[in-house]
């Protein structure tokens, strides 16, 4: 698939999902503005794009915060002159039931896998607007539909982004701009893992996943970011408003 005339915004750019995202986009020829925390984020986003640095541009900060969504959005103007493709893929999460979260803890799942999404509507919309179209893909989960214990805040979160999708389609249809939800299962990426050498029993907590997908295994990265950069291209241009679940069949159970 060929995004060679298309600019995208990644947030959640430094690992997993969303650094798998950058590559392959950079790859179908699209510019790439990459968002995260990450301080070594310029460096990773160039391993990412391996020799096409003129393709990306790094952003160093808080989805959940304002400040953020505007300097993305202005590094997409002034570095390609425009905006496509919005992906809202930041996100975090707290792993214990709902009432042992503390305030703090709370917000900040919601803030930044919630508001940053209001964040990036506020300063992208417009722009998209001026252009006569474009496309959000906000990363929601099986937990955006089904409960699971220990998800806490999460959860909640995720489901209030598949709302937030079915919301700004209507509103946004009239002006040529599509949004989209992608609902990932388990995914191997660096912080499962991490999850999984905490757990004290590596094998068992992975082989547990595996069996929680009908399907028989977790996903890679790459495979969800293929789908992203399917829904990204010219061949999917009759989605919008979609609650997409690529979950091996978790959901279906």
């Amino acid at each position: 698939m060929d995004l060679t005339h298309k600019v995208a915004i990644v947030t959640g750019a430094a690992s997993g999902i969303g650094a798998a995202i950058v590559r392959l986009f950079v790859e179908a020829g699209a510019k790439v503005v990459a968002v995260d925390t990450s301080t070594n984020l310029t460096r990773q986003v160039h391993s990412l794009a391996g020799g096409r640095h003129n393709q990306v541009r790094a952003v160093v900060g808080d989805v959940a915060r304002e400040e953020t969504a505007e300097a993305y959005t202005r590094a997409a103007i002034d570095g390609f002159g425009r905006i496509d493709v919005m992906i809202n893929n930041a996100g975090v999460a707290v792993v214990k039931p709902i009432a042992d979260h503390t305030p703090e803890e709370w917000d900040r799942v919601m803030n930044v896998n919630v508001k940053s999404i209001y964040w990036s509507a506020r300063h992208v919309i417009p722009v998209m607007k001026a252009a006569g179209g474009g496309l959000f893909l906000n990363t929601g989960s099986i937990s955006s539909v089904v409960g699971i214990a220990g998800q806490g805040a999460y959860g909640p979160s995720k489901g209030a982004v598949i709302q937030l999708t079915r919301q700004m389609a209507v509103d946004y249809a009239p002006f040529g701009i599509r949004v989209n939800a992608v609902c990932p299962g388990t995914v191997d990426t660096p912080m499962l893992r991490k999850a999984a050498d905490d757990s004290g029993d590596a094998a068992g907590f992975l082989a547990g996943l595996e069996r929680g997908h009908p399907i028989g295994r977790i996903a890679s990265a790459d495979e969800i970011a293929e789908f992203f950069l399917f829904l990204s291209s010219d061949r999917a241009r009759f989605f919008t408003g979609a609650i997409l679940m690529i979950d091996g069949g978790f959901s279906a159970q």
